[in-house]
């Protein structure tokens, strides 16, 4: 059964192929508007907060059933996607864990951002209206990410390939979120949501020097660079962004102001429905 899991990792997609290593730049943009997400008039609706729940429970789950499989399975390790049951794209000699590994740690960049605006959409306007189910959602994602790491500790191959492989995602995750979203925590306080306070205070006064608040600013575009080199290695060979996950960058893009050119064609080009 494991060999068939490519169905339960990755579905079908309707719109143009999206790699894995495409999420980080999707973060920082959302990042880099999140200040027109604030202050925009309009909160993000009620509809919207909901679908974005279940969209993420139902992620939640898939990778559940994948991970209930793995820990049952006699070589973890070993599973593989055969010829078969591939529709993704990727080579079918991919490790099951692998990619869900990375499927797991990739997407955490993204809702950690989401979650940071819509807290800090709250705190301008005094209210309390998305926190709560966000950072719930936020708290269903890394309890599956804690199993996942649980599950890669009892395998016992802290000296593999793979091995290394989720470490390094796991960090540099952690990581650019701090540096994506420290100007956040700054404005509205909201240190608590960082991977580590120290060092999203360090970043923070490191892009204050840098000149690298503004997305418009060369220093932004040098930062970006260096987010690129740290996901590259999820292209070696490259997975592929599963639909549900496509539909949850529309649904969090689909909340961006009209002005916000850059972001906006993520709804047009993944025309996915919520």
């Amino acid at each position: 059964m494991l060999l068939q899991q490519r169905n339960l990792l990755t579905s079908e997609s309707r719109g143009p192929p999206l790699k894995l290593s495409t999420l980080p730049e999707i973060a920082a943009l959302l990042a880099a508007y999140g200040q027109n997400f604030v202050d925009q008039a309009s909160s993000v609706s009620v509809q919207v907060i909901g679908d974005y729940y279940v969209h993420s429970r139902n992620r939640f789950n898939r990778w559940m059933r994948v991970l209930d499989r793995l820990e049952a399975s006699s070589d973890p390790m070993g599973a593989v996607v055969d010829d078969v049951n591939c529709q993704s794209g990727i080579d079918s000699g991919i490790s099951v864990l692998r990619e869900l590994a990375e499927q797991i740690l990739v997407n955490e960049l993204p809702v950690r951002v989401w979650t940071l605006l819509l807290v800090a959409q709250d705190r301008q306007r005094g209210s309390s209206e998305s926190e709560a189910l966000a950072t719930n959602v936020l708290r269903g994602h890394l309890t599956v990410r804690r199993r996942l790491l649980q599950l890669c500790r009892n395998l016992e191959f802290s000296e593999s390939e793979l091995a290394l492989r989720v470490e390094h995602l796991r960090r540099e995750t952690e990581v650019w979120f701090d540096i994506l979203c420290c100007p956040f925590m700054k404005r509205y306080d909201l240190w608590s949501l960082a991977c580590d306070e120290e060092d999203a205070r360090d970043y923070f006064r490191q892009r204050q020097e840098r000149c690298a608040l503004d997305h418009c600013s060369a220093a932004w575009v040098a930062m970006l660079s260096g987010l690129r080199d740290s996901f590259i290695d999820v292209d070696s060979p490259p997975v592929l962004v599963a639909e549900d996950d496509i539909r949850l960058v529309r649904l969090m893009a689909s909340c961006f102001p009209e002005n916000c050119t850059e972001i906006n064609w993520l709804s047009a080009g993944y025309p996915l429905g919520v």
